[in-house]
């Protein structure tokens, strides 16, 4: 008998599972993450208390970004749009967020109706628009009546009995009651008889259950007693109640009503108290309520069951009101005074969607985009979307989780499905969706997925000092707009630019759950510090909401194209100084968004320098996207959720997948050492006459310099002026960017080597004036610019345009601090100190023609931008700023182009060799690595090659300088693969400690790795018993002549603030050897070759892919060659060779000088059987 279960935990426990001998097969899915509590709340540990004045006038997330401005020109707060946040849930309960829940009303002839509001008269159900108008649907037309949220992970779904009171209670007392959660399904006992006096039942059976609902905050596990009773019509259960007070009685918990409130909070008008929503919709996976999985309304009228949507986390709740907390509760931030918490776009709705718990995103997305299931588990466009645009705070960073790496991926050929119109669906118009990058900066390429993903608008982080205040800490000033240490660069591993904006993340002050103040902080005030790209992307989703409910009066804002959307919001971003790797376009400008949103579609607008920016670049992924949704996808799908795509996927899979036709903001371009690309920049005006000019910048060093300073252990290490570090300040005051570096070494971040930090770095950059004229520095005397930490051994700090923020009587002044962790660590640290000084000069390998252009009104006009690489430049990603000036404001489209260097076989080329930028160095890394975060904190460089001729493999060879750094080298194929599934094949061998730590690995115990990629190798799909024939068991890569390889830090000794690296390639393929051999069955005989390195001898083995058997299975000696037979004709045969090199060993560091190795490569080849 077969059956299909679930389970949850790390993936290193999930070994036990498939050992067991009555597993079958086994599907794995990455549940994505969002920050842990500690990551916002750990910049209360840099708080410095001292006297200051309240400055309740101070700007802070709204002024900033350009959302007040907007509401004082047109009134516009986001009125008519619905936002989802897909996360952890929403406390609809707390004051700024009761408002922000809407109303999904399905009639009988099965239309939608997203109300902003529903109350019962007579025989009608009224309900105001989204857009505040007053409509009605007669009753007998109602097929459901539910809160606009969705519990895709089904986490609540509280199970009911029938019981009939006696003396006015419920016997109850020791009776256990069912919960599903998900896959699971728990047991909870009533500890006690529920009184029901006065609550009404005309059938006289009451329907009881208990919650077992994780809410941290309110000390773990809540459960108290449910009840649903009929009080108009026998066995119509349209009343609820929930003992939040946990008294055992219902009669004094706020009564719950299908067609009225749904809030289970204690006190609606000043809440103590919230257990969530009643109701709503959830999403079963097919294992409780029918064998499809499917969505359905959480308020049973029958009194079955009754779901609760809730945030189990707080997340959700924080990006909910950043995003559109209406500011009804008044809290008193610190020395920013009594404050409200308006959200970006406060009269938005927000649609919750709690998709964290177990992972169930995607299904969540889907559905916020207007899909559902029906009853033959077919999912379906229903024609309407259901929300306007996506939120998604939220993200997978262990590059490894798919067959194909960031960008190709797995959840990220979902969002750009989701963001293509048409592609799901002829008729489905696409949905705009923002989307966080990942908080694992400073090191580049440290996007996450699926914010690589293209269809995304992918939000990096910025500063606001404002925080500081909130929390006590008395600077003189603070300024805006610069980019902090940890949030994530690009390039996404083909090279197209990531992020592709930025916004306020670090950090900025958030409505949070009822009842986190008290449980936390002892206070009633429920607020507390957010921020990271969480925080960035549900501001960015608030301008979206702006933009789309200013232009409601002339169109319908779920019509508008989600490139349209995009070119809005990255056309109008603020120019504030950085590259396209680390700020994309620039700073989200509401104002500016809204002003380009109206003048487009001809609305009355301020006479503004705005115009639309849109590039002929487009993104393939080739045969990963293929594979993902004639594979993949539908496996996921179909195997766990037993659903069946959309008509449109289904014949698509019978013909071809078409590849998504997603529009880029950004010019993506591809050429080779002494080669050239072209493409198109097309600006368009709207209402005015412009004059643009275009120029395309580089960013040139201009100045270096560095010092060795002693700095104490302590919370407050040293502050130093430019005068005392040896830097000229006034050659750093004329830059237009200036970075602060800062490193120590390793034997002082973890003296002993067991992976658990000592010490920690923080690099803080101010403005300092001396207002009392004692010489001495005193908080209250410094603005505050940016700072830098990690949880390793060196930081950065970028600071962009210095001559702006500092004002003439101020110095530039650093603190560098080294903060103890744990003993043992030393009384003092060497640091050293490096700045580097930047200016914008022009880029000599761009070109761009004509350099300027008059437009009409309405008009547009395409520039030329032609790129020629050097000869000597690297098989590396470029980033240049293609800077337009309109009417003397400049906006900034990125630029990044790949170089791509032809490498014949048998002959090594070293990658590192050539010309590259500055910042982004193709042979120098420098840390960016964070034993408190994740798996991509470090820093990476990404390399193409491709091989004029079909080769075996790849010899790929990273070396570095200082002992204790350590590196991880990953290879794809230009589709997106990772280039074989064995250890040191697609990836080299590393072990993931969790939390940012990897082991220090080395081939040989040397200061350099080892792996060899395939050219021809087998995606090993290991899932049986698909739902739907038309699925392959295997997916064959046979012919692979690109390749991308990736390169990154898994440690950094700190020896310098940056090292220098070497890597070199060599394709191999030896004569006797045919990479792609086409024969007929039963016999082959093949030989693969022998890579360049040294090995002991080889296991060799094959697998009959798509069905067959063949002989020999395995056999062990030192050649290549196999000599086989096929008992029947499979499709193709995977035929790989296990090399056992002692010599070649991959050395890993267990703790201290306990070192292990795994000696193993794989050799492998794919052949059709015809």
């Amino acid at each position: 008998m077969w059956h299909r279960f679930t389970t949850r935990g790390q993936a290193a426990a999930l070994k036990k599972v498939v050992e067991s001998p009555y597993v079958q097969s086994v599907y794995v899915k990455a549940i994505p993450e969002i920050p842990p509590k500690d990551f916002f709340t750990e910049v209360r540990d840099f708080v410095e208390r001292g006297a200051g004045t309240p400055q309740p006038t101070l700007p802070v997330m709204r002024e900033i970004i350009g959302a007040s401005k907007v509401e004082q020109l047109f009134g516009v707060n986001g009125t008519g749009v619905v936002i989802a946040i897909v996360d952890t849930g929403v406390d609809y309960g707390h004051l700024d967020l009761q408002d922000a829940l809407a109303w999904l009303i399905k009639t009988k002839d099965n239309k939608e109706i997203i109300a902003a509001s529903i109350a019962i008269s007579g025989t009608t159900l009224q309900y105001k628009t989204l857009r505040g108008q007053t409509a009605s649907v007669p009753l007998d037309q109602v097929a459901s009546v539910e809160p606009l949220v969705l519990d895709a992970d089904e986490s609540q779904v509280v199970m009911l009995q029938g019981f009939t009171a006696s003396g006015g209670y419920l016997p109850t007392s020791g009776k256990a009651f069912n919960v599903v959660d998900g896959p699971s399904l728990y047991d909870v006992t009533a500890s006690c008889n529920y009184a029901v006096a006065g609550l009404t039942s005309r059938s006289g059976v009451y329907k009881f259950g208990m919650t077992y609902l994780y809410i941290p905050w309110y000390g773990g596990y809540v459960s108290v007693g449910v009840v649903m009773y009929d009080p108009e019509r026998p066995g119509v259960y349209t009343a609820a109640r929930v003992d939040i007070n946990n008294n055992c009685n219902f009669s004094d918990d706020t009564e719950l009503r299908y067609f009225g409130n749904r809030l289970i909070v204690d006190n609606p008008t000043a809440p103590t108290r919230s257990l969530g929503v009643a109701g709503g919709y959830f999403f079963d996976w097919g294992l409780w309520f029918d064998f499809y999985a499917k969505f359905y309304p959480g308020w049973d009228l029958s009194g079955n069951y009754l779901s609760i949507f809730y945030d189990f986390n707080s997340h959700g709740t924080a990006c909910s009101s950043v995003a559109a907390g209406r500011g009804k509760a008044t809290y008193n931030l610190g020395l920013l005074g009594p404050q409200n918490l308006r959200g970006i776009a406060p009269g938005a709705k927000v649609l919750g969607v709690k998709g964290l718990w177990w992972g169930m995103v995607e299904p969540g997305m889907m559905w916020a985009a207007g899909f559902d299931v029906d009853n033959n588990g077919q999912w379906f466009w229903t024609g309407q979307k259901r929300a306007h645009v996506i939120s998604n705070s939220w993200g997978i960073s262990t590059f490894t989780y798919d067959y194909a790496g960031f960008g190709y991926d797995f959840e990220s050929a979902v969002i750009n499905a989701l963001a293509t119109p048409r592609f799901l669906d002829r008729n489905y118009p696409g949905i705009v969706i923002v989307h966080a990058g990942g908080n694992g900066g400073y090191g580049f390429g440290t996007i996450t997925s699926p914010g690589a993903a293209v269809g995304a608008i992918t939000v990096g982080a910025a500063t606001s000092g404002h925080f500081w205040l909130a929390i006590g800490t008395p600077f003189n000033g603070f300024r805006w707009g610069d980019i902090i240490s940890w949030s994530l660069r690009g390039p996404a591993p083909a090279g197209y630019v990531k992020p592709d904006v930025v916004n306020v993340g670090a950090f900025g002050i958030a409505a949070y759950p009822v009842g986190w103040g008290r449980y936390y902080y002892g206070t009633p005030e429920d607020w507390d510090i957010f921020g990271g790209t969480s925080q960035a992307t549900p501001l960015t989703a608030g301008v979206v909401a702006l933009v789309l409910s200013a232009v409601a009066d002339r169109v319908d804002p779920a019509s508008v194209d989600p490139y349209l959307v995009r070119q809005f919001i990255t056309s109008t971003a603020v120019d504030i100084g950085y590259t396209p790797f680390t700020a994309g376009h620039g700073f989200v400008n509401a104002t500016a968004a809204v002003i380009a949103a109206r003048s487009y579609y001809g609305l009355p607008a301020p006479t503004a320098p705005v115009a639309l920016i849109r590039t002929n670049s487009v993104f393939n992924p080739g045969n990963s996207w293929d594979f993902q949704w004639r594979v993949n996808i539908p496996l996921y799908f179909g195997y766990l959720l037993n659903n069946i795509l959309t008509t449109q996927w289904a014949s698509y899979i019978q013909t071809y997948i078409p590849q998504p036709n997603i529009g880029m903001t950004s010019l993506y371009l591809s050429t080779t050492p002494g080669g050239q690309a072209v493409g198109q920049l097309v600006v368009t005006s709207t209402n005015w006459a412009l004059s643009v000019r275009a120029e395309a910048f580089t960013l040139t060093p201009v100045y270096r310099k560095s010092a060795v300073v002693n700095i104490p252990v302590r919370t407050l290490g040293g502050y130093f002026t430019m005068e005392q570090l040896g830097f000229d300040e006034s050659v750093l005051r004329q830059a237009d960017l200036v970075v602060f570096r800062m490193s120590y070494g390793f034997s002082a971040f973890d003296p002993e080597f067991n992976y658990a930090f000592n010490t920690r770095p923080v690099l803080w950059v101010f403005g300092w004036a001396d207002l009392n004229n004692n010489g001495q520095i005193s908080t209250n005397e410094l603005t505050w610019l940016n700072y830098g930490y990690q949880r390793h051994t060196a930081t950065e700090v970028p600071v962009s345009k210095l001559s702006a923020k500092l004002l003439p009587n101020q110095k530039l002044v650093l603190r560098v601090d080294v903060r103890p962790a744990v003993a043992p660590y030393p009384a003092s640290v060497p640091v050293k100190i490096e700045v580097v000084a930047y200016k914008r000069t022009p880029a000599p390998d761009v070109q761009i023609t004509p350099t300027s252009m008059e437009l009409k009104p309405r008009q547009s006009f395409t520039f030329t931008v032609v790129v020629r690489a050097p000869p000597n430049a690297a098989p590396t990603a470029y980033e240049r700023l293609i800077v337009l000036t309109i009417n003397g404001t400049s906006y900034i489209v990125p630029l990044s182009y790949v170089v791509r260097a032809s490498v014949p076989v048998n002959r090594a080329y070293e990658l590192t060799a050539g010309r590259s930028d500055s910042w982004y160095n193709a042979s120098e890394l420098r840390g960016g690595n964070d034993w408190g975060w994740r798996y991509e904190s470090g820093d990476w460089r990404v390399y193409y090659i491709s091989t004029p001729t079909l080769a075996r493999g790849l010899y790929v060879d990273f070396t570095w300088s200082y002992a204790n750094t350590s590196m991880i080298v990953y290879t794809m194929t230009d589709s997106g693969f990772f280039a074989g599934y064995f250890w040191n094949q697609g990836v080299s061998y590393h072990r993931y400690l969790e939390s940012g730590r990897f082991t220090w690995t080395g081939t040989g115990g040397q200061t350099k790795i080892v792996a060899l990629p395939s050219a021809s190798f087998a995606v090993p799909i290991s899932v049986s018993g698909y739902a739907h024939t038309t699925m392959s068991a295997s997916y064959p890569i046979r012919e692979s002549r690109s390749f991308i390889i990736l390169a990154r830090t898994s440690l950094y000794g700190g020896c310098g603030t940056s090292e220098l690296i070497k890597g070199v390639v060599r394709p191999f393929i030896e004569g006797r050897d045919a990479p792609v051999l086409v024969t007929t069955s039963p016999f082959i005989r093949v030989a693969l070759s022998k890579p360049p390195i040294d090995y002991d001898f080889a296991v060799k083995f094959a697998s009959v892919l798509g069905g067959g058997f063949v002989v020999p299975m395995a056999t062990v000696g030192g050649d290549l060659s196999f000599n086989m037979y096929f008992i029947r004709t499979p499709l193709f045969v995977d035929y790989v060779a296990l090399l056992y090199s002692s010599r070649y060993a991959t050395w890993y560091r267990i703790s201290g000088n306990n070192f292990g190795g795994y000696p193993w490569y794989a050799v492998e080849g794919v052949s059709v059987i015809s």
